[in-house]
């Protein structure tokens, strides 16, 4: 087990499935985020400097059960959902939730949902 303090921590960053990567590269962009396009089938997700997530086509992609999901832990949580939507992104109600956390979620073009909150 002593072996283990001595790693760095691990990032995470899950590689969220599309099938239009100009959807999804549009659809960020248009919540605020930095996309990188690495190429044609694959894009990096950011913000304010850090990398956030990343955009992978996959034409196999059934958009209405994608199970793919995601969540983005933020301090700001009211400020993020007022943000979107004002710009006219379709965003779940935001409350507090019994499982201590207060948050809210939304689906990318894709069938992904992104949960956003913060602990209570």
């Amino acid at each position: 087990m002593g072996d283990r303090d001595s790693l760095s921590p691990p990032i995470v960053q899950p590689v969220l499935p599309v099938d239009d990567i100009g959807a999804g590269v549009g659809f960020y962009e248009h919540l605020g985020f930095d996309v990188d396009r690495f190429d044609s089938n694959y894009s990096i997700v950011g913000h304010s400097g850090h990398e956030l997530f990343h955009l992978q086509v996959n034409l196999d992609l059934d958009r209405d059960s994608n199970p793919t999901s995601m969540y983005l832990r933020v301090s700001d949580e009211d400020r993020w959902h007022e943000r979107w939507k004002g710009a006219g992104v379709s965003v779940g109600e935001i409350a507090n939730r019994d499982w201590g956390m207060r948050e809210f979620s939304l689906t990318d073009p894709a069938g992904n949902t992104l949960r956003v909150g913060t602990n209570l």
